[in-house]
């Protein structure tokens, strides 16, 4: 090797700048996923669920659970990226728990909990957390509820019974404010740096 030349395997890789994206867009698309589901639960609760006209509209409420699931799981993937760079010590998970976390059994119970928690004091966000725990317990709350109306043989799936919509419509309400007041206080933190939400 030449003096002054600097050899390229054992060099120290320089700092990765984060790429800042803003959330808005994932926050907007969960909102309106939110929002279909709970409409089209609600009509076919109304309406007599599986026995009254709407029925065949079934299976989109099961579309609109699925895309709901999928957008919130991109969204708080995006934001807790986001919350590593912005305070990269406040977190006591790493940044696949955003997502792993949801699907470890037992431990899913509280580990998606304490990633919100965490993105949401490093995005900025102090004092009280009543939206993010009310929105946790509530959802929470529906299991036992939606176990008893299966083991009771609820015919219309316990998503259209009459016991677990008021625990949904609260759940649901509750999650989206929590993402509007996390992606909010992202986009105003990160600044006109940031790149918009596509991919994550």
């Amino acid at each position: 090797m030449q003096p002054g030349t600097v050899d390229l395997a054992t060099a120290p890789a320089a700092p990765s700048t984060p790429v800042l994206r803003d959330p808005r867009e994932l926050a907007a698309g969960l909102q309106v996923a939110v929002g279909g589901e709970l409409a089209l639960q609600l009509a076919l609760t109304a309406t007599g669920g599986t026995r009254g006209p709407l029925a065949w509209a079934r299976p989109l409420l099961a579309l609109f659970v699925l895309i709901a699931c999928t957008v919130m799981l991109c969204w708080l993937r995006r934001c807790r990226l986001n919350a590593q760079a912005l305070a990269p010590d406040a977190h006591r998970y790493s940044p696949g728990f955003a997502v792993a976390g949801w699907f470890i059994p037992v431990a899913m119970w509280w580990i998606p909990r304490r990633v919100v928690l965490d993105v949401r004091r490093a995005s900025g966000l102090g004092g009280r957390t009543w939206l993010v725990e009310g929105w946790w317990w509530t959802r929470l709350a529906k299991i036992p509820v939606a176990v008893a109306l299966g083991v009771s043989g609820t015919t219309s799936g316990y998503m259209l019974a009459p016991q677990f919509v008021p625990f949904n419509v609260v759940s649901a309400i509750l999650l989206v404010l929590t993402v509007r007041e996390i992606t909010a206080a992202q986009a105003q933190r990160l600044g006109p740096g940031a790149r918009p939400s596509r991919g994550t």
